[in-house]
């Protein structure tokens, strides 16, 4: 079976694979393929090199197969790699991103009378959050109890 060699690369953590010429690519269909387990090896060997250079860390050795769609990895491991994670593991950034306001939102004072005001950013709302519960001191009657004999 055909394999292809992967690694993080030690800068970003990206999901890196070698590619021709002792470059490390991150698109899966770029990487070298490795026709025989010799050769990957050998390959193996000289991605080591790398890891001393602190380019890249953990190379492996990736079982793949070929289709009219390019590399595919053989394991769900190799294939999550590859296309990324299987959570939008941003989303709650996105909750408190500031967005754009159009100039019909602005209020008139604070127009200034032009028609041509440019879009101004602003916090999103708080209640666009998720609510946190109590917290422990709020709960915990020993804290209350604490505080009334520190008085």
């Amino acid at each position: 079976m055909p394999k292809i060699i992967s690694a993080n690369r030690l800068a970003d953590g990206i999901v890196v694979y070698a590619g021709h010429g002792g470059a490390w690519v991150e698109k899966l269909n770029q990487a070298r393929i490795f026709a025989s387990k010799e050769e990957a090896e050998a390959g193996l060997s000289l991605a080591q090199d790398d890891v001393a250079r602190n380019l890249v860390v953990e190379p492996f050795l990736v079982d793949v197969t070929q289709d009219a769609n390019g590399l595919r990895p053989s394991t769900l491991r190799d294939s999550i790699r590859a296309q990324g994670p299987t959570i939008d593991f941003l989303a709650h950034r996105r909750a408190i991103t500031p967005r754009a306001i159009t100039p019909k939102e602005i209020h008139p004072r604070q127009n200034f009378g032009t028609e041509d005001a440019k879009p101004v950013l602003r916090e999103a709302h708080p209640e666009g959050l998720r609510a946190v519960g109590p917290k422990a001191w709020q709960t915990d009657p020993a804290a209350g109890l604490a505080e009334e004999l520190a008085e």
